[in-house]
């Protein structure tokens, strides 16, 4: 049918919006030392230097040094290790990820202490530290491990579905109703347990977000957006400076629990995973959740000093997963100059304070950024720092460039950040392109409507062949929304579940989620060595941008209406309050 002129204006529209809004990231003017003109093979080499006095320091009977060691110590280091080779292009640590760290884990001989079997947060860590493995060296068998992972802490999901149906996992009374969906138990052995850890939902949403990226599978995918939007619902306030984040849940209350102050990993985890998820589906409710958060974490009073240095110094809350969130955020958005600048001076300013306060010499630092402490190695330290300088070279100028990293007006503050002026630029450009190919199509449109010869569409036609696509999938992906829409405390019906819709399925929940996987090609197959980020960058826009074009015209060619809007640019949401 023809495309109506009001719809086809409406959708162009809509374009002009998402792509011209801006959130403010303004940079804090308290932040005096957020520029640093380190190279970036400097960088590497401190990067460098720090994970190799983690691994001089392994126990190779246990995996990991013997000092200062928690459950997740083991995960964190093989998850900092593998992600440097990964974005540096190299596999220096390959042998102590996969040949000692993750083999002894695999093997039953980490649970001396040095890692809780019954914690749902521990088995989420170790997963993502097996894809981040896979990702790293392409080595199947620690993604076949991860989605066992996953399986096993499934168990002790609450998916929306049965959330609606008063069907969870283990028994108690609440008035929460369908507004558990997405929650996850910590304890997996102890039925009366209604524990509930924000810093067990983080990672397993970026598992779940992890392993729908690399395999196609709807069902990690689903499990993730469940579990953000539990989270949106009940655990974060990106708009109350003091309690943006919640570290507990009380299941039978309905409520956070209170006097529990938040730590690094209930957030740092999270925000990776959101990142992911938001970047895969361009769905702009996540891409707003991202942009709210992002520059409130960043100036949450009890984790900054005054200059806005990251003063979370709990050994165990795994302090450099913040800066791995941040990162993966940044990453995700090539186009939201806004979101890059404030996260670059971010990181920049936590480099800039290690190097002058944390450092002891031959590579080793202090957990505290800002002097406190004695001068000696610790793995949380060194950790900790490893994933700041990770960052650091991640988002490096290339070294024959004179630029910086950080910016230029972090002592300032402006009323219209950079941010808005050139993602209002860029997002011009991309709706009139928009609104070209939507009146050449409309126009060709018309024509065939006069043609009856050329209007034969193939009958059939599957609508997930026609439906938007997720981010860089090289083959179709049956996706929807999924059935709630979040609001503070509760949810509201929107359409039917992703699983509800299979009318071969004789239940609405899944056992093992994993054996459902669809074949696809992983975009770590898609894309070039990771020895130049800006490279990586560079394809991922031209990419994305492809995608959606074709999306744009499929949709319009083939569809003529869509329930469904287009995907979002990344980092630019209308109607953001």
């Amino acid at each position: 049918m023809p495309i109506p002129g009001a719809y086809l204006l409406s959708l162009v529209s809509l374009f002009f919006a998402c792509s011209v809004f801006a959130q403010d990231y303004t940079i804090p003017s308290n932040w005096q030392n957020a520029v640093s003109n380190v190279s970036r093979a400097e960088r590497r080499s401190a990067a460098w230097g720090a994970a190799n006095e983690v691994q001089r320091k392994v126990d190779p009977t246990l995996g990991i040094p013997q000092d200062n060691i928690f459950y997740e110590t083991g995960a964190n280091m093989a998850i900092a290790f593998a992600l440097q080779d990964y974005r540096s292009g190299n596999s220096s640590w390959r042998k102590q990820v996969l040949g000692n760290t993750l083999a002894l884990y695999e093997a039953g001989r980490t649970t001396s202490g040095m890692y809780n079997e019954n914690s749902t947060r521990d088995i989420s860590f170790y997963g993502l530290a097996e894809a981040t493995a896979y990702l790293a060296y392409n080595d199947s068998a620690r993604l076949d491990v991860a989605k066992g992972n996953f399986d096993i802490v499934y168990n002790d999901f609450i998916n929306m579905s049965d959330a609606q149906h008063d069907k969870h996992p283990r028994k108690f009374n609440t008035p929460c109703g369908p507004a558990l969906g997405g929650l996850l138990f910590e304890n997996r052995t102890n039925a009366t347990d209604l524990t509930v850890y924000t810093s067990g939902i983080g990672p397993w949403v970026t598992l779940g977000a992890r392993l729908a990226e690399l395999t196609g599978n709807a069902t990690y995918l689903s499990a993730a957006e469940q579990s953000i939007l539990f989270m949106d619902a009940h655990m974060i306030n990106a708009n109350s400076a003091s309690a943006v984040i919640s570290d507990r849940f009380n299941v039978t209350s309905c409520t956070v629990v209170a006097g529990v102050p938040p730590l690094a990993w209930d957030i740092g985890p999270y925000i990776e995973g959101l990142s992911i998820v938001a970047n895969m589906t361009q769905n702009s409710t996540y891409t707003e959740m991202l942009n709210d958060l992002v520059p409130a974490v960043v100036v949450i009073p009890e984790w900054h000093d005054s200059n806005g240095v990251l003063v979370e110094d709990t050994q165990y809350s795994l302090k450099g997963t913040i800066i791995r969130g941040l990162l993966e955020a940044r990453l995700r958005n090539p186009s939201n100059a806004g979101m890059i600048a404030l996260i670059d001076s971010y990181i920049t300013l936590q480099y800039n304070a290690a190097a002058k306060s944390a450092s002891i010499g031959n590579n080793d630092y202090k957990l505290s950024w800002i002097g406190n402490e004695t001068a000696e190695y610790t793995t949380p330290g060194n950790l900790a720092a490893l994933d700041m300088l990770n960052a650091m070279f991640a988002i490096a100028p290339a070294d024959n460039s004179s630029n910086a990293t950080g910016s230029a007006e972090s002592s300032s503050t402006t009323s219209t950040p950079i941010g808005a002026i050139v993602g209002g630029t860029i997002g011009g450009i991309a709706a009139a392109s928009a609104l070209a190919l939507a009146l050449y199509i409309y126009l060709r449109r018309r024509r065939r409507a006069r043609d009856p010869t050329r209007n034969m569409d193939i009958p059939g036609a599957p609508r997930s062949a026609l439906a938007p696509e997720p981010f860089i999938q090289a083959t179709p992906t049956a996706q929807v929304s999924l059935g709630w829409t979040a609001e503070k405390g509760g949810y509201q019906p929107r359409v039917p579940h992703l699983h509800e819709l299979n009318s071969n399925s004789a239940s609405n929940s899944l056992t093992s989620p994993s054996v459902d996987a669809v074949s696809d090609t992983s975009l770590a197959q898609l894309r070039p060595a990771a020895s130049d980020p800006d490279a990586l960058q560079a394809l991922e826009r031209s990419l994305m941008l492809e995608r959606r074009l074709d999306n744009l015209i499929s949709t319009l060619a083939n569809q003529g209406e869509t329930e469904s809007s287009p995907p979002e640019y990344d980092g630019n949401v209308n109607n953001h309050a």
